[in-house]
């Protein structure tokens, strides 16, 4: 089979979108389908069509396209023979694909990855959109597909509650398991001058508003209060790492937390594994692979359980869950796993077999893989989908004719048949 994907989002970035499709497209090929990509990140090649884009104003880690034609994306798409397209974002990527498949006549099948209503704060008022309006152009966009992946079910249920009617299949982001198995490459101590002695809290992902990092903070405080000797590691980049940074001077732990930017996937499996404890706080998570990635690493999870990670974690199999970001609930549940060895070895162990029974991507891509083929079965569905696609077609027919439509030597004017009116004889 040979499939599109749509993402605004791609390897080198380094988020969950982007891993989650950049290890569907290995996994795929693995089982000898061919996947193409469209997006806004790297460079063109034969398998991968870059649009020229720039940084969304509103949030620096974003890049969208600025380029707004559909043909060079048509001729791509046609080129390569592609029997289904995969979306991952309803936005300029996810139209593109909406555009493709209207004019290419090809199945469509769409990820729902973030929950948007969650992140409408990154465009300022007033021009902040409503929860409702949100909603409703979820469910505009996922009822115009063939079928939608929800990565669990509170996303499932969520896409119901707005309306969303086409068939939703609950498929969570697969983890290569396997790769969080290799030696270490480095000394991740050593590297921040850290005492070997000292106990590290790990916190992987965006440096944003919605990531609640500033209750991590406080949980780090708490900690010193009581006289652990621990340092916590803040992997990741956003709009909020200066904020974060002053507020860690503010609670006088700044010498304690490291804020290290965002780290080549190859180097972060190093911090995985050499982290004692994993601590997340997020409540907006659709899935929260960064859990399931220390669970495979040997790293036992302290999060809340809320979204995405209440599906994906169970209480007790490598994880303690809190249902509420109560303070000094999260302290006591990272205490128990510092305090108590015997703990600490069992949610290690049960952790990494959990990942690898229920989360590895080997199981995972063969559901995808069948969704795509009920998709091809059905194939494409009409939707009520306008572009200005025919002012290129236009446009291109134009440079096909000679400029002599225009004028001939001498000035003399010349006319083209099909553009012309003329008197019959």
């Amino acid at each position: 089979m040979k499939i599109a994907m749509f993402t605004e989002t791609y390897v080198p970035q380094k988020n969950g979108v982007a891993i989650s499709v950049f290890l569907y497209k290995r996994a795929l090929e693995q089982r000898g389908h061919q996947v193409y990509v469209v997006t806004t990140v790297g460079n063109s090649n034969d398998e991968i069509l870059v649009l020229k884009s720039t940084q969304f104003k509103y949030e620096s880690n974003h890049v969208i396209p600025v380029d707004g034609r559909l043909l060079p994306v048509f001729d791509f798409v046609r080129s390569k023979n592609v029997e289904i397209v995969h979306s991952h974002a309803p936005f300029a990527l996810g139209l593109r694909a909406l555009a493709v498949q209207k004019y290419l006549k090809l199945p469509h099948v769409h990820t729902y990855h973030t929950l948007l209503v969650e992140y409408r704060h990154y465009i300022p008022k007033p021009l902040t959109p409503s929860r409702k309006s949100v909603a409703e152009f979820s469910a505009w966009f996922c009822n115009m597909v063939n079928r939608i992946v929800a990565p669990t079910e509170n996303i499932k249920r969520e896409l119901e509650s707005y309306g969303v009617v086409r068939p939703i299949h609950v498929i969570p982001t697969g983890i290569d398991v396997d790769s969080f198995d290799r030696p270490p490459l480095i000394d991740v101590r050593k590297e921040h001058g850290i005492s070997s002695k000292t106990r590290l809290l790990l916190y992987v992902g965006r440096m944003a508003k919605e990531k609640n990092v500033s209750f991590l903070l406080r949980v780090l405080a708490h900690l010193l209060q009581k006289k652990h000797d621990v340092h916590l590691l803040l992997v990741g980049d956003g709009p909020e790492r200066n904020q974060l940074e002053e507020e860690a001077k503010q609670l006088g732990i700044e010498d304690r937390v490291t804020f290290t930017g965002a780290l080549p996937r190859e180097r972060l499996v190093d911090y995985y594994q050499q982290a004692d404890v994993f601590v997340f706080a997020s409540m907006t998570e659709t899935q929260g692979l960064v859990v399931l990635e220390s669970l495979a690493a040997g790293t036992p999870v302290v999060a809340v359980a809320k979204m995405g990670v209440a599906n994906v974690l169970r209480d007790k199999e490598g994880a303690l869950l809190l249902e509420e970001p109560v303070l000094e609930e999260f302290v006591e549940k990272v205490e128990m796993l510092l305090s108590d060895p015997k703990l600490y070895d069992e949610m290690r162990s049960r952790g990494r077999i959990y990942v690898r029974q229920h989360w590895s991507i080997d199981k995972t891509v063969q559901e995808l893989e069948r969704v795509y083929e009920m998709g091809v079965e059905e194939g494409p569905i009409e939707v009520e989908y306008y572009t200005s696609v025919w002012i290129e077609i236009m446009v291109e027919k134009m440079k096909q004719i000679s400029n002599k439509i225009f004028t001939a030597g001498g000035g003399r004017r010349v006319t083209f048949a099909p553009f012309s009116r003329t008197r019959g004889r």
